[in-house]
């Protein structure tokens, strides 16, 4: 028992080791493009998105996205955005988020790092997973993304 005890911290710490985190904070407001209603009770919604983003590597930004949504009786059923984000340093970075889930004021979902310039380069193809919380027309989004060890420190630079 002792030596399993040992191989799951030893494997907990050696896993934290080789980790760095990114994390972005994302606040926007939302602009309804197009609105489907159909007869079964779901809904289609287009929306423009603009804000700001920082993150903990001292950048900071605009933001810009376009989403579709589907509800079935005020039930979220799929939401996917394309985000461009326009960082301080003249980098941007492009990213897919998706979420299914039971209710639209707030959430958890997966983003995807599709394309980047710069710095950012490294990024792409990162997973990450992001919380959303809701109030009227303005989303704030906490987003963590895992990098490999040492890829935090090139991107502070």
């Amino acid at each position: 028992m002792k030596f399993l005890i040992l191989i799951l911290v030893s494997h907990l710490m050696i896993g934290k080791s080789f980790s760095d985190q990114l994390v972005n904070e994302f606040n926007f407001s939302a602009t309804i493009d197009g609105l489907y209603k159909l007869e079964d009770g779901r809904t289609f919604e287009s929306s423009s998105l603009k804000g700001h983003i920082k993150n903990n590597i001292g950048n900071y930004g605009n933001i810009k996205c376009n989403s579709l949504i589907e509800k079935n009786k005020d039930k979220l059923i799929f939401l996917r955005v394309i985000c461009e984000s326009s960082m301080n340093d003249g980098n941007k970075v492009w990213s897919v988020l998706e979420r299914s889930s039971s209710s639209f004021k707030a959430g958890v979902g997966d983003s995807t790092i599709i394309d980047a310039t710069g710095k950012f380069k490294k990024l792409i193809g990162t997973k990450c997973l992001y919380a959303v919380t809701k109030f009227k027309k303005s989303s704030f989004i906490k987003e963590k993304c895992k990098l490999e060890k040492g890829v935090l420190s090139v991107l502070k630079n």
